[in-house]
């Protein structure tokens, strides 16, 4: 139990020095251009900072590391979005879980099924979709989120250099048109044409046992650009 509450209090503090990110650099923009920058500031949305000289918007990405999360939603409102239901609606269910019921029947803690738990047709059918999506996913989960905020641009920003890396969404659009997700045991990964990891997906699987956010799906993004 007090794993998991340092756990929430660890997001808690991540999102916390995260917004504090946001002004350093919305700051740092001002003071390095001729044009204003602002903190968006509101929830629910991939726009970070915007560019009120051109109206033009920047999400950032903040990380110590190669990857970073970019995406969080529920199984449910991932379907409810993308209209998914029947035997696609059962895969996701399977594979991310039921917020409250084990479909493992007690086989796995985590109360979700491996890809090997799972028919092959399904499995098949839920890659294809991803592939058959992987645009509208893109859209999603980095260039407009689910409430319509567009962006324009990325901004990189590795913790330990203090550096900040600037990249056009329409050019990491492109590398998605050649890319696709594969399907493993427990996770799906997002490969460019060259074999570069764009993006991992996994279940949660953090935070309070067994609750909707839990066995949320959560996006990470890869600098591979």
């Amino acid at each position: 139990m007090q794993t998991d509450e340092n756990r929430i209090n660890a997001g808690k503090n991540a999102q916390l020095v995260g917004h504090k990110k946001e002004y350093e650099i919305c700051e740092w923009l001002n003071s390095n251009s001729t044009d204003t920058f602002i903190v968006d500031g509101k929830p629910k949305t991939k726009q970070d900072i915007i560019n009120v000289t051109n109206n033009t918007a920047y999400s950032i990405k903040s990380t110590k590391g190669k990857h970073t999360q970019c995406h969080l939603t529920s199984s449910e409102r991932w379907c409810e979005y993308f209209d998914i239901d029947g035997k696609l609606k059962n895969w996701f269910l399977c594979f991310f879980g039921i917020p409250g019921i084990d479909v493992s029947d007690g086989k796995n803690r985590q109360h979700r099924l491996k890809k090997f738990e799972i028919d092959q047709d399904l499995n098949d059918l839920a890659l294809n979709w991803f592939n058959q999506n992987k645009i509208q996913i893109f859209d999603v989960i980095v260039a407009q989120g689910m409430y319509s905020t567009p962006v324009q641009t990325l901004i990189w920003h590795q913790k330990k250099t203090d550096t900040k890396y600037f990249y056009s969404i329409d050019n990491i659009r492109s590398m998605v048109y050649t890319g696709q997700w594969i399907l493993n045991s427990t996770t799906l990964h997002f490969y460019t044409e060259d074999e570069k990891k764009m993006f991992h997906l996994q279940m949660k699987g953090s935070g309070e046992k067994y609750t909707s956010s839990y066995h949320s799906l959560m996006f990470h993004i890869y600098r591979c650009f």
